[in-house]
């Protein structure tokens, strides 16, 4: 049993119903692994949803997010967030990358998860991380 970190291009990916990330993720749950969905993930998705108006899609993340376990920035005290800082030193060596990006990839490392990202070039970068693109 795998444990799952989706990041928000991945979920929306799933709403969208994008063929080759829903034949992963039938393949997960066939395989009873465990899908986090990160309290960040779910404030981008929303936002963006709702600033777009897509009540419908807004309607099937709620229940796709209502079946998911979930993963909060506070979830382990302050190791998440010293995680966090811990990326961004070592990326401010080199290339920064978004804060909500630095936070998804630490909730993921802290809580021992495989991130499911299509954001590969940016969080290639931070060191330590397991991430994959269903998108391949």
């Amino acid at each position: 049993m795998a444990n799952y970190c989706l990041d928000s291009n991945v979920v929306s990916d799933i709403l969208r119903k994008q063929p080759e990330v829903m034949r992963h993720l039938n393949e997960a749950l066939d395989n009873d692994d465990n899908l986090f969905i990160p309290s960040i993930v779910y404030y981008e998705v929303v936002r963006g949803l709702k600033a777009a108006g897509k009540t419908r899609m807004l309607k099937d993340f709620n229940e796709f997010y209502s079946n998911a376990k979930h993963l909060y920035l506070d979830q382990n005290n302050l190791t998440t967030i010293d995680k966090a800082v811990e990326i961004y030193l070592q990326l401010r060596k080199g290339q920064l990358i978004e804060d909500n990006d630095i936070y998804i990839a630490a909730i993921a490392m802290v809580n021992d998860c495989t991130l499911i990202t299509a954001n590969t070039r940016h969080l290639s970068r931070v060191e330590g991380l397991n991430f994959v693109n269903w998108r391949d």
